[in-house]
């Protein structure tokens, strides 16, 4: 039984996390500048912007998933 919760418990947590986010992105919270609101890179950002930016976001993510570990599996 209590298993049976704690697995309902996580389930419920990762899904409002993941809406959150989700929710933050559609409505601009986390905009990249150099993207429409399609999530196109726009005619005017150079190849060097686009990696910089890659690298914020793909990096950003990877910060935010070893911080969430630590909540999530300890």
């Amino acid at each position: 039984m209590k298993v049976g919760i704690f697995i309902l418990w996580v389930v419920f947590t990762v899904g409002l996390i993941v809406g959150a986010i989700i929710m933050a992105i559609k409505y601009g919270l986390f905009r990249n500048p150099f993207k429409d609101k399609w999530g196109r890179w726009k005619d005017d950002v150079s190849r060097k912007e686009q990696i910089i930016w890659n690298f914020l976001i793909i990096g950003g993510g990877m910060l935010l998933a070893n911080i969430l570990r630590v909540f999530i599996f300890n």
